[in-house]
């Protein structure tokens, strides 16, 4: 996530990008944090996405040091950028 954008701007495919991003081990290590803490979205439904993606280490704890979430928390993600990018 750009600094200059803030979250009540972002687009579906932007959130798409980031978790995506994240995912992959991709991007600044900041966007997660900026993504899932402080400010809420104004659309609903990315509130709701942010929120679960906040939570998944709790929900679904990592195997390994150093991961955030499992296999499972991996999938939820997933599920989210597949939904995001076909705009449902």
């Amino acid at each position: 996530m750009s600094p200059a954008k803030s979250k009540q701007r972002l687009t579906n495919q932007e959130v798409a990008k980031i978790l995506e991003d994240f995912l992959e081990g991709k991007g600044d290590d900041w966007v997660w944090d900026d993504f899932t803490l402080g400010t809420s979205f104004g659309d609903h439904r990315l509130e709701t996405i942010r929120i679960r993606c906040a939570g998944l280490s709790q929900e679904y704890p990592p195997k390994n040091p150093g991961e955030y979430t499992n296999d499972e928390g991996q999938q939820v993600i997933r599920n989210y950028i597949k939904e995001l990018r076909s705009g449902n």
